[in-house]
């Protein structure tokens, strides 16, 4: 809660998102105004890729990478790579292996985008076993 006549954010950060309004009290009477919804918008963060199954990946079984993160609009657009390799194709959050081999072996990441801007995520090992 903050007293006074204004309330200002400084350094706006998405955690100020949310439903705001004013009370004021006379001496007899409190009154409180309508509210207002604050969204914050901002570029994608905390970008991360998972490997399902974890563990063990067996030649010929299949596997998916799930790219997550934190974005405001949500991510619109994301771009899957092979690390020392071309982008994948693909956009949507999840990349499938349908049937994977040991070629497909190597560091995956992803970058995800929304129209403020884009975060690539670090890098996960997908090892192959024949």
């Amino acid at each position: 809660m903050t007293t006074g006549p204004h309330l200002v954010f400084n350094q706006i950060k998405s955690s100020v998102t949310g439903e705001y309004y004013c009370e004021a009290w006379n001496g007899m009477k409190t009154g409180r105004s309508e509210s207002i919804n604050v969204n914050v918008r901002y570029k994608p963060k905390s970008t991360s890729v998972s490997v399902s199954p974890s563990g063990e990946i067996v030649e010929g079984s299949s596997v998916t990478l799930t790219c997550s993160s934190n974005a405001n609009p949500p991510v619109d657009k994301y771009t899957w790579y092979k690390k020392n390799g071309a982008s994948l194709t693909g956009s949507e959050k999840t990349y499938n292996f349908t049937t994977i081999i040991s070629e497909d072996r190597g560091e995956y990441y992803c970058g995800a985008e929304n129209k403020y801007g884009r975060l690539n995520s670090s890098s996960v090992s997908v090892d192959v076993q024949c």
